[in-house]
Protein backbone atom coordinates (compact mmCIF):
# COMPACT_ATOMS: atom_id res chain seq x y z
CA UNK A 1 0.00 0.00 0.00
CA UNK A 2 1.37 3.41 -1.37
CA UNK A 3 -0.27 6.44 0.34
CA UNK A 4 1.56 10.32 0.22
CA UNK A 5 0.25 13.14 1.89
CA UNK A 6 1.61 16.53 1.88
CA UNK A 7 3.10 16.02 5.91
CA UNK A 8 4.68 13.01 4.52
CA UNK A 9 6.39 13.95 1.66
CA UNK A 10 9.02 17.61 1.09
CA UNK A 11 7.86 18.76 4.26
CA UNK A 12 10.28 21.67 3.85
CA UNK A 13 8.50 23.12 0.58
CA UNK A 14 8.35 26.78 0.24
CA UNK A 15 4.87 28.31 1.09
CA UNK A 16 3.23 27.79 -2.05
CA UNK A 17 3.07 23.97 -1.18
CA UNK A 18 1.61 24.37 2.54
CA UNK A 19 -1.06 22.67 1.12
CA UNK A 20 -0.23 21.04 -1.56
CA UNK A 21 2.37 17.65 -2.42
CA UNK A 22 5.04 18.09 -4.79
CA UNK A 23 3.96 15.92 -7.81
CA UNK A 24 7.61 15.10 -8.58
CA UNK A 25 8.34 13.10 -6.41
CA UNK A 26 6.08 10.35 -7.97
CA UNK A 27 8.99 10.20 -11.00
CA UNK A 28 11.97 8.31 -10.34
CA UNK A 29 14.59 10.28 -11.13
CA UNK A 30 17.54 12.24 -8.82
CA UNK A 31 18.10 15.34 -10.97
CA UNK A 32 14.86 17.20 -11.22
CA UNK A 33 16.47 19.44 -13.68
CA UNK A 34 15.43 16.30 -16.11
CA UNK A 35 12.10 17.03 -15.74
CA UNK A 36 10.38 19.29 -18.20
CA UNK A 37 7.07 20.41 -17.38
CA UNK A 38 4.62 21.42 -20.30
CA UNK A 39 1.60 23.29 -18.98
CA UNK A 40 -0.55 26.29 -20.60
CA UNK A 41 -0.06 29.71 -19.75
CA UNK A 42 -0.62 29.97 -15.82
CA UNK A 43 2.04 33.27 -14.17
CA UNK A 44 1.12 31.57 -11.26
CA UNK A 45 1.80 28.78 -11.62
CA UNK A 46 4.96 29.14 -13.18
CA UNK A 47 6.12 30.95 -10.55
CA UNK A 48 5.38 27.82 -8.04
CA UNK A 49 7.46 25.98 -9.97
CA UNK A 50 10.49 28.32 -10.16
CA UNK A 51 9.93 28.45 -6.79
CA UNK A 52 10.86 24.83 -6.03
CA UNK A 53 13.60 24.78 -8.76
CA UNK A 54 12.09 23.83 -11.83
CA UNK A 55 14.05 26.99 -14.37
CA UNK A 56 12.34 28.33 -16.67
CA UNK A 57 14.34 26.69 -19.27
CA UNK A 58 12.53 23.09 -18.80
CA UNK A 59 8.87 25.05 -18.26
CA UNK A 60 7.04 24.37 -21.81
CA UNK A 61 4.20 25.63 -23.57
CA UNK A 62 2.25 23.54 -25.89
CA UNK A 63 3.40 25.72 -28.83
CA UNK A 64 6.97 25.11 -28.02
CA UNK A 65 6.95 21.57 -27.77
CA UNK A 66 7.70 20.80 -31.38
CA UNK A 67 11.26 22.62 -31.13
CA UNK A 68 12.51 19.80 -29.12
CA UNK A 69 14.27 16.44 -30.77
CA UNK A 70 13.14 13.26 -29.94
CA UNK A 71 14.43 11.08 -27.37
CA UNK A 72 16.01 14.58 -25.88
CA UNK A 73 14.04 14.81 -22.86
CA UNK A 74 14.43 12.69 -19.40
CA UNK A 75 10.91 12.90 -17.72
CA UNK A 76 7.89 14.95 -19.15
CA UNK A 77 5.17 16.78 -16.92
CA UNK A 78 2.20 17.72 -17.94
CA UNK A 79 0.53 18.02 -14.68
CA UNK A 80 -2.81 19.73 -15.66
CA UNK A 81 -2.96 17.25 -18.82
CA UNK A 82 -3.13 17.98 -22.39
CA UNK A 83 -4.26 21.28 -23.48
CA UNK A 84 -7.95 21.48 -25.25
CA UNK A 85 -6.48 23.91 -27.71
CA UNK A 86 -4.44 21.88 -28.67
CA UNK A 87 -5.90 18.78 -28.44
CA UNK A 88 -9.22 19.48 -29.70
CA UNK A 89 -12.03 17.04 -29.50
CA UNK A 90 -11.47 14.95 -32.72
CA UNK A 91 -11.41 11.34 -32.26
CA UNK A 92 -7.57 9.93 -31.42
CA UNK A 93 -6.10 13.29 -30.93
CA UNK A 94 -5.28 12.21 -27.75
CA UNK A 95 -3.30 8.89 -28.84
CA UNK A 96 -1.99 10.98 -31.34
CA UNK A 97 -0.97 13.45 -28.72
CA UNK A 98 0.71 11.43 -26.30
CA UNK A 99 2.41 9.40 -29.04
CA UNK A 100 4.31 12.84 -29.95
CA UNK A 101 5.18 13.41 -26.53
CA UNK A 102 6.58 9.31 -25.94
CA UNK A 103 9.04 10.19 -29.24
CA UNK A 104 10.69 13.30 -27.39
CA UNK A 105 11.32 11.40 -24.12
CA UNK A 106 14.71 9.32 -24.11
CA UNK A 107 14.28 5.39 -23.12
CA UNK A 108 13.70 4.34 -20.13
CA UNK A 109 12.29 7.91 -19.11
CA UNK A 110 8.72 8.68 -17.93
CA UNK A 111 5.97 10.74 -18.73
CA UNK A 112 3.60 12.14 -15.82
CA UNK A 113 -0.02 13.23 -16.63
CA UNK A 114 -2.66 14.90 -14.63
CA UNK A 115 -5.91 14.52 -15.48
CA UNK A 116 -9.41 15.65 -14.18
CA UNK A 117 -12.33 12.43 -14.18
CA UNK A 118 -15.16 13.32 -16.76
CA UNK A 119 -17.24 11.90 -14.15
CA UNK A 120 -16.08 14.22 -11.67
CA UNK A 121 -18.37 15.63 -8.95
CA UNK A 122 -17.34 19.18 -9.31
CA UNK A 123 -17.04 19.72 -13.03
CA UNK A 124 -15.49 22.58 -14.23
CA UNK A 125 -16.71 24.14 -17.71
CA UNK A 126 -14.59 26.80 -17.76
CA UNK A 127 -11.55 24.14 -17.88
CA UNK A 128 -8.32 24.45 -20.32
CA UNK A 129 -7.54 21.02 -20.16
CA UNK A 130 -8.79 17.53 -21.33
CA UNK A 131 -10.46 15.16 -19.13
CA UNK A 132 -10.92 11.28 -19.22
CA UNK A 133 -11.14 8.00 -16.90
CA UNK A 134 -8.76 5.82 -15.45
CA UNK A 135 -9.87 3.20 -17.68
CA UNK A 136 -9.49 5.41 -20.81
CA UNK A 137 -6.57 6.76 -19.85
CA UNK A 138 -4.46 3.72 -19.49
CA UNK A 139 -5.79 2.17 -23.03
CA UNK A 140 -4.72 5.56 -24.76
CA UNK A 141 -1.44 5.72 -23.16
CA UNK A 142 -0.66 2.11 -24.30
CA UNK A 143 -2.02 2.73 -27.67
CA UNK A 144 0.77 5.52 -27.48
CA UNK A 145 3.31 2.87 -26.77
CA UNK A 146 3.90 3.33 -23.23
CA UNK A 147 4.65 1.03 -20.42
CA UNK A 148 4.52 0.01 -16.70
CA UNK A 149 1.54 2.56 -16.48
CA UNK A 150 0.10 3.88 -13.04
CA UNK A 151 -2.72 5.50 -11.89
CA UNK A 152 -2.81 7.51 -8.47
CA UNK A 153 -6.06 8.98 -7.20
CA UNK A 154 -5.54 13.09 -6.14
CA UNK A 155 -7.50 14.89 -3.87
CA UNK A 156 -8.47 17.40 -3.95
CA UNK A 157 -7.12 18.86 -7.14
CA UNK A 158 -4.67 19.24 -9.66
CA UNK A 159 -3.29 22.80 -9.19
CA UNK A 160 -3.45 21.29 -4.77
CA UNK A 161 -2.70 17.97 -4.50
CA UNK A 162 -3.34 17.47 -1.27
CA UNK A 163 -3.34 13.71 -0.91
CA UNK A 164 -2.32 11.26 -3.23
CA UNK A 165 -2.74 7.91 -3.31
CA UNK A 166 -2.71 4.13 -4.65
CA UNK A 167 -6.49 2.81 -6.06
CA UNK A 168 -6.99 0.13 -3.69
CA UNK A 169 -9.88 -0.06 -1.07
CA UNK A 170 -7.95 -0.11 1.77
CA UNK A 171 -5.84 2.87 0.49
CA UNK A 172 -8.71 4.73 -0.69
CA UNK A 173 -10.80 4.19 2.89
CA UNK A 174 -7.61 5.54 4.47
CA UNK A 175 -7.87 9.08 2.01
CA UNK A 176 -11.79 9.27 3.11
CA UNK A 177 -11.97 8.64 6.87
CA UNK A 178 -8.59 9.59 7.95
CA UNK A 179 -6.29 12.10 5.64
CA UNK A 180 -9.06 14.25 3.47
CA UNK A 181 -10.17 16.77 5.52
CA UNK A 182 -10.19 20.57 3.40
CA UNK A 183 -13.30 20.00 1.12
CA UNK A 184 -15.89 18.41 3.30
CA UNK A 185 -18.14 18.95 0.34
CA UNK A 186 -16.65 16.77 -1.70
CA UNK A 187 -15.67 14.52 1.11
CA UNK A 188 -19.40 13.87 1.84
CA UNK A 189 -20.35 13.43 -1.28
CA UNK A 190 -17.40 11.12 -2.07
CA UNK A 191 -18.06 8.98 1.40
CA UNK A 192 -21.87 8.78 0.04
CA UNK A 193 -20.79 7.21 -2.92
CA UNK A 194 -18.99 4.83 -1.51
CA UNK A 195 -21.60 3.67 0.32
CA UNK A 196 -24.02 2.93 -2.56
CA UNK A 197 -21.26 1.40 -4.60
CA UNK A 198 -18.72 0.32 -2.44
CA UNK A 199 -14.95 1.16 -2.41
CA UNK A 200 -13.91 -1.13 -4.84
CA UNK A 201 -15.81 0.81 -7.59
CA UNK A 202 -15.52 4.31 -5.98
CA UNK A 203 -11.75 4.60 -7.57
CA UNK A 204 -13.93 5.47 -10.55
CA UNK A 205 -15.75 8.61 -9.28
CA UNK A 206 -12.38 10.54 -7.54
CA UNK A 207 -11.90 13.52 -8.90
CA UNK A 208 -8.64 13.97 -10.41
CA UNK A 209 -5.96 11.20 -11.05
CA UNK A 210 -2.18 11.22 -12.26
CA UNK A 211 -0.98 9.00 -14.37
CA UNK A 212 2.87 7.63 -14.86
CA UNK A 213 4.23 5.65 -17.39
CA UNK A 214 7.86 4.69 -18.89
CA UNK A 215 8.91 4.38 -22.28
Amino acid sequence: MQTYHRQDVLSSQPQVFRYSLDWRFLLPITDVSGVYVLFDGDADFRRTLERVGTPVSNQLSFSALGQHKDGQIQSLALPFGPSLRLVGAKPNNEEEFYSCCRRLIEPGGHFLIGFDNILRLQADPASRYYSSTPARMVRQLNRAGFQSIKIFGVLSNLRIPEYIFDLDSRTIHLALQNRFRRKPALLYALRALASTIGLARISDFLPSYFAVAMV
